[in-house]
């Protein structure tokens, strides 16, 4: 990593920063040291970032607002690379809106309702990137990113930019292909339909008040651990065995939502890591059905989740 350092020490539109504690930056306040923490200002300088990384065969992760993913306590060898300066702009023309892969997806959809352009509403309050939600194919109250996704840019890891329509994702529920991909989004476009500002605006107010009552507040968390199984929800199944108010040393199961992990204060990815198996454990053994995480487990706890929940993990 001395080599990539020096590599990229001085590059125009990055900055470096060595072994920063990443719990500052996930929503869990969860995560030991990023070996080298970059923040990365336009297209070109993450080009070269990812050019440099893959020369030197070093991991490279990017973290966007870190609200669905656990960082082991050890934290992270190789780049952690952050998205700002250009990555945040954001434009309209017509029906289209045009956004960098750093922007939040909640400014963008308020950006969109005041002027009058309906689309984002149900995903205003979902706490991610526009990057991070075109991976996930992020989606609440019935919608989802690739309903109002025109297309997507990305770069390869030798420097290629491709431009992606919806079709070539292959989305589903809370995946798309680009999950199990190097590729790295710089910025995508959406197709939104015109309506009333003030009603758009009611709209996403409303839902966003919705989404509010629903989920714990006062506390770090990390929103949803599991993805819901078809035709059910994974916070009723967890609710059903009795767990919510479980305690592994500072994590502990929601009171107000069974499908939430939050920090009480001290709390470690080893802890959340224990209440996810339990989870799991309880509602396979109470009602046949195997959750599916939906918090991004990094470093080496994909690992050992799998080690722990046996050869069902990825089902």
């Amino acid at each position: 990593m001395v080599k990539l350092a020096t590599r990229l020490t001085g590059l125009p539109g990055v900055s470096m920063s060595h072994q920063e504690r990443m719990a500052s930056h996930t929503t869990l306040r969860i995560g030991g040291p990023a070996e080298l923490l970059l923040r990365i200002q336009n297209d070109t300088a993450l080009q070269r970032v990812l050019k440099a990384t893959y020369q030197e065969n070093a991991p490279f992760r990017l973290l966007g607002l870190g609200s669905n993913v656990l960082i082991p306590d050890e934290g992270l060898a190789g780049v952690v690379a952050i998205l700002e300066g250009d990555f945040l702009d954001w434009s309209f023309r017509g029906e289209m809106a045009a956004a960098g892969a750093g922007l939040p997806l909640s400014r963008l959809a308020r950006a969109a309702a005041e002027r009058g352009l309906s689309g984002l509403e149900a995903l205003a309050g979902f706490p991610s990137t526009v990057g991070g939600a075109v991976v996930m194919n992020a989606g609440c109250y019935g919608v989802e990113i690739k309903d109002v996704l025109e297309s997507v840019t990305v770069v390869q890891l030798d420097g290629t930019i491709e431009t992606l329509a919806p079709g070539d994702l292959q989305a589903r529920y809370r995946t798309t292909k680009l999950q199990n991909s190097s590729a790295v989004v710089l910025r995508a476009t959406f197709r939104l339909q015109e309506g009333d500002p003030e009603e758009v605006i009611g709209r996403l107010r409303d839902l966003n008040q919705r989404r509010r009552r629903s989920m714990p507040g006062g506390r770090p968390n990390a929103g949803s651990v599991f993805k819901n199984p078809p035709g059910d929800h994974a916070g009723r199944l967890i609710d059903g065995c009795g767990l919510k108010g479980t305690r592994r040393g500072g994590a502990e199961i929601s009171h107000e939502h069974a499908n939430v992990i939050v920090n009480t204060g001290d709390a470690t990815a080893a802890d959340v890591l224990d209440l996810m198996v339990l989870m799991r454990r309880g509602v396979e053994r109470q009602c046949g059905v195997l959750l599916e995480p939906e918090l991004i487990l990094t470093g080496g706890l994909r690992a050992h989740w799998e080690s722990r929940v046996g050869e069902n993990a990825a089902s």
